[in-house]
């Protein structure tokens, strides 16, 4: 064991000195690494708290998400009752608690400025259940139950500092969320982030409540206003096990209550872990991006073992007589993979540092809606996977020159000393073959990344319906106080009598040329369950009863009559809502292409009536006109089905302005400020922006992605083209005679600049084809992150070969023109 460590220590010796009296090489390799090294540990930082860490919460594994599902007329995630809810506590058996989950946007006053919050409101177990701590005062517990909801309130850690000085006497304090007075009684540890979706950031207030009184209706088993479902299952109990037991109570309260459970809904209920719910929707997107930044830290071990190898080349002498001297073959793989091993540590720990000094900056560019940014840190699993890549690393691109060092022919080496060639045709093989998987790597990402530029490239080009150029946007959300008697905004006539006065001072404001009220602005429904959110609804109509209550869905959009001119949206037929479209007036509505289209295939629709279902006591709504489609969802979502309502007639809490103006966002924000404000006080103002950033920060994932691959695909080409400019150049240098005595025989400059463009061209065509074959059986894992592209796009597959060829024809060019070069007397006097 001493000799060992003595040998070891001597190796490492050595190869410092090496390391030190080659630094053009070390450089290189170092910084190649670090590069390799820094991309992998960045990026698996965010994969690791997003997909991999446990939720931060107790026994994270028992926690799941519940689902009530209709699958008879496909729809997922429906709302459910409060005796459901009782139902799940009580007579399922298979959870130790249960909360449901309202989400929403809610106005906070009475801490300086009227702002917009994100606000969770749950049961009174929804912090126990999670395992939560307080830093300050307390939570939630059964002292605080009340029928509806508690006069209570607890704040995160960053509401308490921003809006609150982080004063340490804050509990007790009342604040002012939508109208109603709150206690302050605690305040949240700064990592605690609510388990779901939420509107537009961090939940920030929560609140509990009983869900059985004011403001809540009476709870039958088809009132279904609850959102959405958390709970913890018994200790013990698998996720299989708990999801039969559901599935069979879904079928006995199908049978006990079939007024409540139509047979053609197929009501059922289920439940997934909450981990998997909350990623989902990056789940590919980020594993795109890890096996991308696998496959360059293959390339760079492929190039730095192609660098390794050349220099072995020319220590074949020094090997030679340290094997002539008694040493072994092991001892001599020993030393190169010692090197080898060294070199990966350095430039290991370099890409570590680097991702440290600029992680904070590339989550700048992470766009916001990925879960968990806020847990993304280099930690020991981090930074255990980047020293075993950095070992790994080493061994692969070590490997191939401490063999080649170990088999080297003493009597050739011994006599060729310092001018022997040190270029076999084992070696030139075996460099062809690394050059060929280089190519071949960087062919898979550039086919990946050309898929997701033409993705992106499409989706900008998309049509939306309508102009956004000159289009600046607002929102403000009125209060829901619990209350009834302290709402304002209580029922439509106030509402309306709001909307008209919004719009009579915004079209006052000058440079406004046209101003207008929607529920919901183009590229902004991300989360429809979310209370203000676009609800997929279901509608009947007249005539059409039955077929009406399976499978007619529609999106329900209120808007005000000049919506549809202020985005320059052509009606296609029929009339646009006017100002006499109001309560008390027959009820009229728009409808899209798409709906015409899906429901109305081979009839007129106007003039037919349909009636929302969630509305049985209104009259039946008239369409009187139809309007091309607006991308209401995204710009990558097709097809839905949308029906406009007069904003007069049926109102929502929830309002966008959109304004025709010459006058950019940040010049019309104050004076849209002042003019909301000079009606209510407490009103917040968020989101201005112009539609053109509203749409492009809908794409913001998909341009992440597309942006981060297509960067390293042209780090992985960049690498392919040294390493095959570094091979002919290589090449050249050591045929130099070779070439000198062709030319001094009568070869022409061309003649040899030929042999040296077939060898690159050829090796970039076996890599090309490799790269594309592998390619095209593995294309359609990417099909979910693709838009208007199919996997197999055939302007990809073709482009992607062409570029690569013209890339490794300039690389080969360089060498093999500097071959023509060679003065073929020298060349013989050497030789």
């Amino acid at each position: 064991m001493t000799r060992f460590a003595s040998e070891l220590g001597q190796d490492v010796r050595y190869g410092l000195r090496m390391m030190v009296k080659k630094p053009t090489v070390t450089i290189v390799a170092v910084l190649t690494l670090a590069l390799g090294v820094g991309a992998n540990t960045a990026i698996f930082s965010i994969v690791h708290a997003v997909l991999l860490r446990p939720l931060p919460y107790r026994d994270p594994d028992r926690l799941v998400r519940i689902f009530f599902n209709e699958p008879g007329v496909g729809l997922r995630d429906v709302r459910f009752s409060k005796p459901e809810l009782d139902d799940l506590q009580t007579r399922a058996g298979v959870f130790e608690d249960v909360t449901p989950i309202f989400e929403g946007s809610e106005n906070l006053t009475g801490a300086g400025q009227p702002e917009r919050v994100e606000g969770v409101n749950g049961s009174f177990s929804y912090f126990s259940m999670l395992g939560v701590t307080p830093q300050i005062g307390r939570l939630f517990g059964p002292q605080d139950f009340a029928p509806g909801f508690a006069a209570e309130a607890v704040i995160s850690d960053a509401l308490w500092h921003r809006a609150y000085g982080a004063d340490p006497n804050v509990v007790g304090r009342t604040l002012g969320l939508d109208n109603d007075p709150l206690t302050i009684i605690g305040v949240l540890p700064p990592g605690f982030r609510h388990p779901g979706p939420t509107i537009s950031g961090d939940a920030e207030v929560f609140g509990a409540g009983g869900f059985i009184a004011d403001p809540f209706p009476k709870p039958t088993r088809g009132t279904r206003i609850l959102v959405h479902g958390i709970g913890r299952l018994k200790p013990g109990l698998t996720l299989a096990q708990a999801q039969a037991r559901l599935t069979a109570m879904a079928a006995e309260l199908r049978h006990d209550f079939p007024g409540d459970y139509p047979p053609q809904a197929q009501w059922t209920i289920e439940v997934q872990p909450l981990q998997d719910t909350l990623v989902g929707n990056v789940r590919p997107m980020l594993l795109v991006l890890l096996g991308a930044v696998i496959l360059i830290v293959f390339i760079v071990s492929l190039n730095i073992a192609n660098l390794l190898l050349a220099r072995a080349s020319g220590r074949q002498q020094e090997m030679a007589v340290r094997l002539a001297l008694g040493a072994s073959g092991g001892r001599i793989v020993r030393q190169m993979l010692t090197e080898s091993m060294l070199l990966s540590l350095i430039g290991g720990a370099a890409g570590v540092a680097a991702a440290v000094g600029t992680l904070g900056f590339i989550l700048r560019f992470v766009p916001s809606n990925i879960p968990r940014l806020n847990e993304v840190r280099i930690d020991w699993v981090v930074l255990s996977v980047a020293l075993l890549i950095s070992i790994l690393t080493g061994l692969l691109f070590g490997l191939a020159p401490a063999l080649h060092s170990a088999k080297v022919a003493l009597s050739s080496a011994i006599r060729e000393g310092g001018g022997g060639s040190g270029y076999s045709t084992k070696t030139g093989r075996l460099r062809d073959v690394l050059i060929v998987s280089e190519v071949a790597l960087a062919v898979i990402l550039m086919v990946g990344a050309g898929l997701l530029l033409r993705t992106l490239r499409d989706l900008l080009q998309e049509n939306p319906g309508f102009n956004p150029t000159r289009v600046v946007t607002a929102n403000i959300q009125l209060p829901n106080p619990n209350e009834r008697e302290k709402d304002p905004y209580l029922d439509i006539p106030h509402r309306a009598t709001f909307n008209r006065e919004l719009l009579r001072r915004m079209k006052a404001i000058p440079g406004v040329e046209l101003a207008a009220i929607t529920s919901a602005l183009p590229g902004t429904n991300t989360n429809p369950n979310a209370v203000g959110g676009i609800a997929n609804e279901g509608f009947a109509i007249e005539d059409r009863p039955d077929e009406s209550f399976q499978d007619l869905r529609a999106e329900r959009i209120r808007i005000s009559p000049d919506y549809f001119k202020v985005l320059q949206t052509s009606l296609l037929r029929g009339r646009s809502f006017t100002e006499d479209d109001e309560d008390g007036k027959p009820l009229v509505a728009i409808i899209d292409e798409s709906t015409a289209h899906k429901y109305w295939p081979t009839l007129d629709p106007l003039g037919r009536r349909v009636r929302f279902i969630r509305d049985p006591a209104k009259p039946w709504t008239t369409i009187v006109g139809i309007v091309k489609d607006i991308k209401s969802d995204g710009l990558d979502i097709d097809g839905v089905p949308h029906i406009y309502v007069s904003t007069y007639q049926d109102s929502s809490k929830r309002l966008s302005l959109a304004f025709r103006t010459s006058l950019s966002a940040t010049v019309l924000e104050p004076q849209i400020r002042h003019e909301i404000q000079s009606i209510d006080p407490g009103l917040p103002v968020f989101g201005v922006a112009s539609m053109n950033d509203v749409l492009d920060r809908s794409l913001a994932s998909r341009r992440f992605s597309a942006d981060l691959v297509g960067g390293l695909a042209g780090l992985a080409v960049l690498l392919a083209s040294i390493g095959i400019y570094g091979l002919l150049a290589y090449m050249v240098g050591q045929r130099s005679r070779e070439i000198g005595i062709r030319m001094a025989l009568g070869a022409r400059p061309e003649d040899i600049q030929r042999i040296f463009l077939r060898k690159g061209v050829a090796l970039a065509g076996v890599g090309v084809v490799a790269g594309l074959i592998f390619s095209a059986s593995t294309a359609s894992v990417m099909a979910s992150l693709l838009y208007g592209v199919r996997p197999h796009d055939p302007v990809v597959f073709v482009i992607v070969p062409l570029l690569l060829f013209a890339i490794a024809a300039v690389a080969s060019y360089l060498p093999a023109r500097r071959a023509t070069q060679v003065n073929p007397l020298s060349a013989i006097r050497e030789a």
